[in-house]
C-alpha cells in the first residue's frame, strides 16, 4: 500500500517543526503522543470540553498573522503547513507564568486542574483577538467552548476579568501581539513568527486523488466525531489547502458564499452582517468559539443534520447550492437537497462549491430561532428560521423552515405560500400554525418526544411573528383558539 504520510513544516511554539504524519492524524495525537506536550489535554474529543484547545496562527499576507482558537481533538495535521501552532507550554513568559496564568493562580481558578490549560489557552487567544471587548462579554466569548466540572466559574471568571482590566491600558488600540509581548503578556518570540512562516515552502495541495478512500475534508468537525478512528488511515483531501476562502460577494443581486466559509468568518463579515443584522446574536447560540473557527457552511449543509442551526437558516434565506464535479457545475435549490436521512442529492465526488441568495432588502425580514437543552454550547431540539419580505402591509415572499422534527431539515413549501398575499393578524397566524404542523409527521429522539417537538415547532414559528411584529398579536388569544 503507498504511504499516505506527508511532510507537514510549522513552527510549534517557538520551534520549526518537520512532522512526517499522516495528514489525517489529530494534532492532539501528535502533540501528546509525539511531542510529549501534556498540557493539551484529552478530555471528550469531540470539541465540547475545550480541555485541548489550542491557538492556529494563519498568515494573511503584509506580516500580519490571524491567531484563532481551535479545539486539537478537531484539527488535522494536514492543516498545520506554514502555520504557527501554540500550544500552553508556549505562553510562558521569560521561564515564569504568563499574566493569564498568575490571574488563575491569585484568583484560585482552578481546583482539579484538568480544564486550566484549556481555559488559559481560550482567554490568551481572547487577548489576542482584536474584535473581542475587554470586559465580561468578550471573556465569555472567549471561554465559551471551556468547561469545568469542579470550580463553578466564579473564580474563572475572576482571573479573566482580573487580567484584562490590567492588561487593557496597555493593548487597547494597539496592535495587539507586539502590544502584548511589550506588556509581557506574551513570550517575544511571537514578534518574528511573521516572517519565520514565510521562509517555509507552500505545499503542493493536490486537486484530487485517484485511491477511492479519499476523504474529502473542510472543517471536518462531524467527520471527526463519527470517524475519528478511520480517519488517520485514509488519504485525505483538504479543501482548506486550496485558494484562500474569499469574503462574500454581491453578484447579480445574490449574496455568493464560498462553502469552505467557516461559521465564525460567516458571521464576521461584512456583507453577511449588513444582510442579517442578528447574525452576531444567533453565532452565540450555535456551538463555541473553537468550533466556530472550524465549523463551514458546506460541511454543515452535507453533514445533513435534521438539527443543524445553519442549515435551517439557509433554508430559510431561500439557498441555491452550486455543486461542482470534474470541473463541470451545477446549481439546486438547499430545499431539494435533501432526500431522506443523511441522504443527499449530490454524487460521493461532488463537492459543494458555493451558496448563494437573494439580496434581502430593506422590506425583508429575518429571524432565528433554538430551543436545546442547554441555552449556550448545545445541539437544537428544535429550530426555525424564517424571512418576510413586506410590502405596504402585504407579505409579498415568505420562507418558513424547521429543523428537529423531521428526517432533515424541512422546507415549509405550503406553510410559507400560504403566507403570500396575507397580512399579518391573530387570524392569519392561528391558520399558518394549522398548515405547518400538518406539513410534517414529528419524530422522537433522546431531544424530546413527538407531542414536545411539536409544541416547540408551534412556539418558535410564534415566536418569528411576536418578535418581528411586536404588539401585532396577542398571544394568550392565538393559544385560546389552539
Amino acid at each position: 500500500m503507498v504511504s499516505i504520510q506527508q511532510t507537514i513544516r510549522f513552527i510549534l511554539n517557538d520551534v520549526e517543526v518537520m512532522a512526517n504524519v499522516a495528514p489525517g492524524v489529530l494534532a492532539l495525537d501528535y502533540l501528546r503522543k509525539e511531542k510529549r506536550l501534556t498540557g493539551t489535554k484529552e478530555g471528550c474529543k469531540e470539541g465540547d470540553c475545550g480541555a485541548c484547545t489550542v491557538i492556529v496562527g494563519e498568515s494573511r499576507g503584509g506580516n500580519s498573522i490571524s491567531y484563532k482558537p481551535e479545539t486539537a481533538c478537531l484539527l488535522p495535521m494536514g492543516e498545520l503547513h506554514g502555520k504557527h501552532l501554540v500550544t500552553v507550554e508556549g505562553l510562558a513568559v521569560d521561564g515564569g507564568l504568563s499574566p493569564v496564568q498568575a490571574a488563575m493562580v491569585d484568583a484560585g481558578g482552578t481546583q482539579c486542574g484538568y480544564c486550566t490549560p484549556g481555559f488559559v489557552v481560550a482567554m490568551t487567544a481572547g487577548l489576542m483577538e482584536p474584535k473581542l471587548p475587554l470586559d465580561r462579554e468578550g471573556l465569555l466569548y472567549a471561554i465559551s467552548g471551556n468547561l469545568c466540572r469542579c470550580t463553578g466559574y466564579r473564580s474563572i471568571k475572576e482571573a479573566g476579568l482580573k487580567v484584562m482590566d490590567e492588561l487593557a491600558s496597555q493593548i487597547l488600540g494597539q496592535e495587539r501581539i507586539a502590544a502584548l509581548c511589550e506588556a509581557k503578556a506574551l513570550p517575544k518570540y511571537f514578534l518574528n513568527i511573521s516572517e519565520r512562516l514565510e521562509a517555509i515552502e507552500p505545499l503542493n495541495a493536490p486537486e484530487n486523488f485517484s485511491d477511492e478512500r479519499a476523504l474529502f475534508m473542510g472543517g471536518g468537525t462531524d467527520l471527526y466525531v463519527q470517524r475519528g478512528e478511520e480517519i488517520p488511515e485514509q488519504p485525505v483531501l483538504f479543501l482548506n489547502n486550496r485558494t484562500p476562502v474569499p469574503p462574500a460577494q454581491l453578484k447579480d443581486r445574490r449574496i455568493v458564499v464560498d462553502a469552505r466559509m467557516t461559521f465564525e468568518d460567516f458571521a464576521d463579515d461584512p456583507l453577511i452582517r449588513e444582510q442579517i443584522p442578528d447574525i452576531y446574536d444567533y453565532n452565540l447560540l450555535i456551538a463555541s468559539w473553537p468550533v466556530r473557527t472550524r465549523s463551514t457552511l458546506g460541511g454543515n449543509i452535507c453533514n445533513a443534520s435534521p438539527i443543524a442551526d445553519m442549515t435551517c437558516l439557509l433554508l430559510a434565506l431561500d439557498v441555491e447550492l452550486t455543486l461542482s464535479k470534474s470541473g463541470v457545475e451545477r446549481r439546486l435549490p438547499l430545499r431539494e437537497f435533501y432526500l431522506g436521512y443523511k441522504q443527499l442529492s449530490k454524487a460521493p465526488d461532488e463537492m459543494v462549491k458555493s451558496i448563494s441568495f437573494p439580496i434581502l432588502g430593506k422590506n425583508c425580514l429575518t429571524n432565528w430561532e433554538k430551543v436545546s437543552k442547554r441555552a449556550w454550547l448545545d445541539i437544537a431540539t428544535v429550530n426555525s428560521a424564517l424571512k418576510l419580505t413586506i410590502e405596504g402591509d402585504t407579505i409579498v415572499s415568505a420562507h418558513l423552515a424547521l429543523g428537529g422534527v423531521a428526517a432533515t431539515p424541512l422546507y415549509l413549501e405550503k406553510a410559507s405560500a400560504f403566507l403570500i398575499g396575507k397580512s399579518v393578524s391573530e387570524a392569519v397566524v392561528i391558520e399558518l400554525l394549522m398548515i405547518a404542523l400538518s406539513e410534517f409527521e414529528p419524530i422522537s429522539d433522546v431531544r424530546g418526544s413527538a407531542q414536545y417537538k411539536k409544541l416547540l415547532a408551534r412556539q418558535l414559528i410564534l415566536a418569528h411573528f411576536d418578535k418581528l411584529f411586536p404588539g401585532t398579536i396577542e398571544l394568550e388569544e392565538v393559544y385560546a383558539a389552539l
